[in-house]
C-alpha cells in the first residue's frame, strides 16, 4: 500500500507531527510504502477569480509556477492520501486548506475526479477547551470530501494538545494511532473493514 502523508502543521516538533508519527512508523511496520512531506516546504498559489472553471479545462497559467502539479502527481502515485493538521478554529491550518481547496485541479468535466478510488485519512490535534469534538467538525469535511470526489473515507483519529492547562495525550492515543496506521497498511478503514487495494 503506498500512502502520502502531508503535515499540515508550521511545528514540526510538536503534538501533531509527534501524533502523525506513530501512524506513520505503524504504517510502515506493516509494510506500507510512506511517503511523507510538509505542506509548509510548498508554493502552493491561493485560488483565483472563475479557478473553479479554468480548472474543469485545465487553464492553470494564473497559478504561475507553484508546486501543486508536483503534489498531484505524488497524490497520483498513491493507495491513500494522510492528511495530518492540528485544528484551527474547527479546520486545518490555512497552508493545508488551500492546499485541498487546489484539489479541484483534479476534477474533470464529468465532475470526476482523478483522485476517484483512493483512500482518505486524517489525523488531527485540537487544544479542545470548551469545543472538544473540533475534530469532529473537520473529520465530517473530509468525510464530505471524499464523497465528492469519488474517494473512499477511511476515518480520522485525533486527540488532545497538551498545553499549560490541559494534560494532553497519553499512552491509548498512541495506541490507536498505531492500529490506524496498521489498518492503512492493510487498506482498511478506522474499523477494520478492507475497501482499498486488492486482495
Amino acid at each position: 500500500m503506498k500512502i502520502f502523508a502531508i503535515s499540515g502543521s508550521p511545528n514540526r516538533e510538536g503534538n501533531t507531527c509527534t501524533y502523525g508519527n506513530h501512524v506513520i512508523e505503524a504504517a510502515k511496520k506493516n509494510g506500507a510504502e510512506v511517503e511523507e512531506v510538509n505542506i509548509y516546504d510548498f508554493n502552493i498559489t491561493d485560488v483565483w477569480e472563475n479557478y473553479f472553471g479554468d480548472a474543469l479545462f485545465n487553464k492553470f497559467e494564473k497559478a504561475g509556477s507553484d508546486d501543486m502539479p508536483l503534489l498531484k502527481d505524488k497524490m497520483m502515485s498513491a493507495d491513500i492520501i494522510l492528511l495530518i493538521t492540528p485544528i484551527y478554529w474547527c479546520q486545518m491550518t490555512g497552508k493545508m486548506k488551500t492546499f485541498v481547496d487546489r484539489w479541484t485541479d483534479t476534477i474533470n468535466l464529468d465532475f470526476s475526479s482523478d483522485l476517484g478510488g483512493k483512500g482518505l485519512a486524517l489525523v488531527s490535534t485540537h487544544s479542545g477547551m470548551n469545543q472538544m469534538n473540533s475534530s469532529n467538525v473537520l473529520q465530517t469535511a473530509m468525510d464530505n470530501t471524499a464523497v465528492f470526489l469519488g474517494m473512499t473515507w477511511l476515518g480520522g483519529i485525533d486527540g488532545a494538545s497538551k498545553m499549560e492547562i490541559t494534560s494532553g495525550m497519553n499512552e491509548g492515543h498512541e495506541i490507536i494511532a498505531k492500529d490506524f496506521g496498521a489498518k492503512l497498511a492493510r487498506g482498511e478503514n478506522l474499523l477494520g473493514m478492507k475497501v482499498v487495494g486488492g486482495e
